[in-house]
């Protein structure tokens, strides 16, 4: 083999694995923009955790990758209005990012604490007493649905979803 061709070799190999790996810090990032829909009552907080595994999914938000609560009740004007977050001129629903995300599989959860406790409030026999929801609005029947019944992938510059709210 000639020296020529070793080294041809070796800068394509080089090459195509920089394709392959981006260089250190310019990872592109990506934001989630999350509406939540059906709120039956503009009072309290509408709380949500985004998940990046089952771990902790969708209730423990010492688990999730990223979390807030953000006011139900609409501001006097949009420019007093926090940029990540948007009530609608409907008033039945709200906008939250998510924002300098990795791209990737993620799952939400959403309750609306209308009591603004930090709770989420069940009834007597363990029936939730707020509005609640997740990514991909899968159907709740005995119990909340698994990571992979809710899971989204976030890519792009933006990935835009909707969970509406239950309510029992």
């Amino acid at each position: 083999m000639n020296k020529h061709y070793i080294l041809t070799s070796i800068l394509t190999m080089v090459a195509v694995g920089g394709l392959a790996y981006p260089v250190h810090g310019l990872e592109q990032s990506t934001q989630l923009l999350v509406q939540v829909s059906g709120l039956n009552e503009l009072q309290g907080k509408v709380c949500l955790s985004l998940f990046d595994s089952s771990t902790g999914f969708p209730s423990n938000g010492d688990e999730a990758v990223g979390s807030q609560c953000v006011s139900a009740i609409e501001p006097v004007s949009t420019a007093e209005s926090d940029a990540a977050t948007q009530i609608s001129p409907d008033s039945s629903s709200l906008w939250v990012a998510f924002e300098n995300l990795a791209p990737g599989s993620y799952a939400v959860s959403v309750f609306h604490d209308a009591n603004g406790d930090g709770e989420f409030n069940r009834h007597l026999f363990g029936m939730p007493a707020e509005g609640f929801g997740f990514s991909r609005n899968p159907e709740v029947r005995t119990g909340p649905p698994q990571f992979g019944d809710a899971v989204v992938l976030v890519a792009g510059t933006e990935t835009k979803i909707e969970i509406e709210l239950n309510y029992f």
